[in-house]
Order: structure tokens, then sequence, then C-alpha cells
């Protein structure tokens, strides 16, 4: 699988939770990986949402930077009416039947946004389709750039103001998501040659329960380092990683440098990688 590997050893920090602007982050892949090497990190994947395009162009790049990259994503799954993200991580980016599952998500976001914008309309916010596009790098399109438009267009007064007055689930202009069960991300990753994580089991809201049937449908993590999750909720993951064998993962979740998470903030070791790369090959030994 690819990645530009570095030396061996156990030395380091890794982040493996990170946004471009090719998703619904601000920084370019370029950017993002100047800012991984002012940080000292030793390991990075960028996980865009529902798209491994950001990995083509952070190859050299990262080899440039003396960084180690993996190739990473972050699927929104949707689980009774709530979007539950699944991580891949050493997917194969050339894998057909995912790049052909991607190509349909990024069309369904089209026509999400496009109801949503239509919904907001009905409220008399004036906005197009093409206005939201214009905050789009890439072909993810999708609430966040909603949520840039109405800020830039001073309907609100700030990004998370357009989540719990319009956009979030509940509000006046919230629309739900179509997408794949997380069983079938969870195999879709597994058939693309990858590990699958559970990506901010707190921030989802998701139990023990839900987590033991992702184990049961090929969970091999969960992120047990997340801003989100701290003191006794972090206390509360790890446990539950150990009493189901998953790897405890994770990352700062960067969007902005703006913000209040910053790369490299939870300081998770090198030795997580190991895991994740001897978990894949034991996976893969099994499978084959």
């Amino acid at each position: 699988m690819p990645s530009n590997a570095l030396k061996p050893g156990k030395i380091g920090f890794a982040d493996l939770h990170m946004h471009t602007n090719l998703s619904d982050g601000e920084l370019s892949v370029e950017e993002l990986i100047s800012l991984c090497k002012r940080k000292g990190l030793r390991c990075i994947s960028i996980t865009d949402h529902d798209n491994l395009d950001s990995y083509s162009q952070a190859v050299n790049v990262a080899k440039q930077a003396e960084i180690e990259i993996i190739p990473g994503i972050e699927i929104s799954s949707v689980w009774q009416g709530r979007d539950i993200h699944i991580l891949g991580y050493f997917c194969d980016p050339t894998n057909l039947a995912l790049n052909m599952a991607l190509d349909e998500f990024a069309k369904q976001r089209i026509v999400r946004v496009k109801a949503i914008i239509k919904k907001l309309n009905g409220l008399g916010i004036d906005l197009n389709y093409d206005k939201v596009a214009s905050y789009c790098h890439g072909k993810v399109i999708g609430r966040p750039h909603v949520a840039m438009s109405l800020v830039a267009e001073e309907y609100i007064s700030s990004f998370g103001e357009a989540f719990t007055k319009y956009l979030g689930e509940g509000c006046v202009a919230f629309v739900e998501k179509k997408g794949l069960n997380p069983q079938q991300t969870i195999r879709m990753i597994e058939n693309a040659g990858g590990i699958a994580v559970l990506a901010h089991p707190y921030k989802s809201g998701v139990d023990e329960d839900f987590i033991k049937d992702c184990v049961e449908w090929g969970i091999q993590g969960i992120e047990t380092y997340s801003p989100a999750q701290k003191g006794n909720v972090a206390r509360k993951f790890r446990d539950i990683a150990a009493k189901y064998n998953l790897i405890g993962t994770g990352g700062s979740d960067f969007h902005t440098d703006h913000g209040t998470t910053m790369v490299n903030c939870m300081k998770m070791p090198y030795t997580v990688v190991d895991e994740l790369r001897e978990r894949r090959e034991k996976c893969r030994a099994e499978r084959y």
C-alpha cells in the first residue's frame, strides 16, 4: 500500500485526522503539510470527507518535508438517520469500487446542498448554488460550505450559528443525508485494502452497544485521541478499545488554524501507526 515511510522506529508523534480545503478544511494540502512540519509531526494522514484526492497531491510535498503520510479518508455513513463517520487508513487510492462509490457520494452531496438552499430560499435567504459552490475547492460540497456562504452574505455572524439556527439536525433547513450504513462502509474500506476506524465516538453520540456492533462488522479501531474526548470520557473509550481489542487512534480533527483545535494537539505517539500497519497486515493474512 502506498506510503512514503521513513526509517522504522518508535519516536515521534502522529496526527491521523486532519482536513484540507478539498473537503471542509481551510488550508490547502501544501499549507497543511507546512504547518505539520512546524509542529514537528513525524506521520500524518489527511482524512478529507468522502474523497482521497489529497493523497496524490501530498506525497511529494510530505516527502520533501520529511513527514510520513498514509492514505486516509473520513466517510460519512448513515445509521438510524444520523451521521456516523468511519475513517479509512491505507486504502488503495486507485481502488475502482471505492472511487465509484465516492463519485456517487459527491453527486448525492450536490443534491443535498441544493435541497438545503431551497429550504433557505423559502425562509427569505437569497443564496444560490453557485455562491455556495464558490467556497468548495474540491468535488465534495457540504453543509460547511453553505455555512461559509451564510456568514459571507451576513445572514449570520458565525460559522457555528449556521448549524444551531439553520443546518443542524432538527433545524429549519436541515436535510437528512443519504448514504451507506456503517457495516457497508467498513466493508468497502476493507475491500480497498484499508483499516476501518470509528471517528470521534463521543462527538457522534454512540454507545458501547453500537461499538460492539461495529466490531462484529469489522471495525479495527476507535478514536481515543480526540479533542472532544478528555478526562473520564477519554478513559471510557480507552477502556472500550481495550475490551474489544481495538486500536486507539486519533488526531486533532483539524480544519482551520483560526480555530481552537490545532494540529498535533493530542500528542498521539507514533507507535499507534505501527499498530495500524501491523493490524492491516494481520487482516490481509487472515483474509487471503
